[in-house]
């Protein structure tokens, strides 16, 4: 693939990305405005979800369709650039899927039969929380890109999938100390 059509592909994946992240906020907020939702029912809901996305994409296996055409041609690049890589890749990536879907039925578990509990957004938090997730999947997709697009042959992605993972974790520890520290100093400002 030459390098303009490279980068057309890759600008296209961000903005159908983006859009998407955007929309599920978006609609994230909606809902959470107008219908009185408890915490053990949006992590029930957005359990059955994550849990149906993993087994979905278990199940699919090696396949590269999707909804969306650009993500299907991104796999199909992926997968002849990245060679064994990308179906591990892709294996860990649903299998991660199920444990956040186990995470999030624990979650719904814990937090029943409590009325109080019920989900309720701030504006001005969500738009933080919109754009601290922009930031991250933009940053994340960069990298990724950039690694498999300077990639010559299937070597250069030898132990890729290990690593990125290592990465995440650290990088999820991290974000999870400042998330709680920034919500804390939020609550307690009362900004």
């Amino acid at each position: 693939m030459d390098r303009k059509n490279l980068r057309n592909m890759r600008l296209k994946q961000t903005a159908v990305l983006n859009g998407l992240l955007l929309f599920v906020m978006i609609l994230y907020f909606l809902i959470t405005n107008f219908f009185i939702i408890s915490f053990s029912q949006f992590f029930l809901v957005l359990g059955i979800l994550v849990l149906i996305q993993g087994v979905f994409g278990l199940v699919k296996g090696d396949s590269t369709k999707s909804i969306f055409p650009i993500l299907e041609k991104v796999a199909i690049y992926e997968k002849q650039k990245m060679g064994k890589e990308w179906y591990k890749q892709r294996k860990v990536s649903y299998i991660w899927s199920l444990v956040l879907s186990c995470i999030l039925f624990l979650q719904s578990f814990t937090n029943r039969g409590y009325t109080g509990n019920v989900v309720q957004l701030d504006f001005k938090l969500m738009i933080i929380m919109t754009f601290v997730f922009l930031t991250m999947l933009n940053i994340s997709l960069m990298i990724h890109n950039r690694k498999v697009d300077r990639s010559v042959s299937e070597l250069d992605m030898k132990g890729y999938t290990w690593k990125s993972n290592i990465i995440a974790v650290a990088i999820g520890i991290v974000f999870a100390f400042v998330m709680i520290f920034f919500t804390i100093f939020y609550i307690m400002s009362g900004i």
